[in-house]
């Protein structure tokens, strides 16, 4: 990633909610929000989906950008927009560009699966370009719908390294396995193989933890056992590697998602030499234990967060990608 990425002169505005039109619909909002408070106890800092959003805000005021997040009105809207998330906020951007009160608009990359969903809309010509997380979904995307090649971008959230960061060097003898759209099946098989080995097991099952309790796990862990059908980017792996836990990801051999079958997909998109190994089946993981037990494998995987993937690089990433 280009280290020299200066802070983009362009002012925008970041949606993931439609814009209050009115007084009622300002009111709306904030009724909302008050209820959603005393239901949680907790005020909604970001909507969409919350690491992204959260790792774009973050780290665009870390590079002093200048930009608003979800105005109050419309009077506030920035010429260039992006909508990174939900459907409505998207058919109301379209509208305000039509009406000529936005000049530039981006779309992506958490609104739909399949760049066919909702009526083809990403294919709107009102739309300047189109953000996805990985190279994979690009593929995915253009395939659907050929007239989007040229205006696909590739775009990874990164993730708060200094929240995420190691603590305890003690702890070699700690594996996690973390299950996400996998088979019982190969979820048994997995922890076979590693109690096979002597390791101690942690299994988190995605859904069902709380962040406190992922980071808590990493920070005992020497390695996780990732069992994933396909990811588009892979945050939660972003979030072991900055805990300086590698990864080694059961790779599938397809992916078929609403009946359509996939010519090429990931379940981990962003592993590398430095992070971890991908495998396709439970002997090609134990030949990995094997060798990561013996210390025959090595790999710095917070090193490489630090060099690519912070919420600061993801922001000057998006800011590259914004003066294009």
């Amino acid at each position: 990633m280009d280290k020299n990425i200066k802070t983009s002169m362009i002012k925008f505005t970041i949606l993931t909610e439609p814009i209050p039109e009115n007084i009622s619909q300002l009111f709306k909002k904030y009724i909302y929000k008050i209820k959603l408070f005393l239901a949680t106890g907790q005020l909604k800092k970001y909507t969409g989906h919350f690491a992204v959003t959260r790792s774009l805000i973050e780290g665009l005021k870390k590079t002093k950008s200048d930009f608003n997040y979800n105005p109050n009105n419309i009077r506030t809207v920035r010429d260039t927009v992006i909508v990174l998330s939900r459907i409505p906020a998207l058919k109301q951007a379209i509208e305000l560009k039509k009406q000529g009160k936005i000049k530039k608009l981006l779309a992506g990359p958490n609104l739909v699966i399949s760049s066919k969903d909702e009526n083809n809309i990403l294919s709107s010509p009102k739309i300047d370009m189109i953000i996805v997380p990985s190279k994979w979904i690009k593929i995915a995307y253009e395939e659907d719908a050929p007239k989007l090649k040229g205006k696909i971008k590739i775009w990874s959230a990164g993730i708060d390294e200094n929240y995420w960061k190691p603590h305890n060097k003690k702890r070699k003898k700690n594996i996690i396995i973390y299950q996400k759209n996998t088979s019982d099946k190969l979820l048994d098989e997995t922890i076979k193989i590693v109690k096979k080995h002597n390791f101690n097991l942690t299994i988190i099952k995605y859904g069902q933890y709380k962040k406190q309790q992922f980071k808590e796990a990493l920070g005992n862990a020497s390695l996780e056992i990732v069992l994933s059908q396909s990811e588009s980017q892979g945050i939660s792996l972003q979030e072991a590697w900055s805990m300086d836990v590698p990864c080694f990801c059961y790779q599938p051999n397809k992916l078929i998602i609403k009946n359509r079958s996939y010519s090429i997909f990931s379940s981990c998109p962003y592993i590398s030499k430095e992070t971890g190994y991908k495998w396709n089946n439970i002997n090609e993981l134990e030949i990995l234990l094997a060798n990561f037990k013996k210390n025959k494998l090595h790999f710095s995987p917070r090193k490489y967060v630090l060099k690519e993937l912070t919420d600061e690089k993801s922001a000057r990433l998006f800011l590259k990608i914004l003066n294009e």
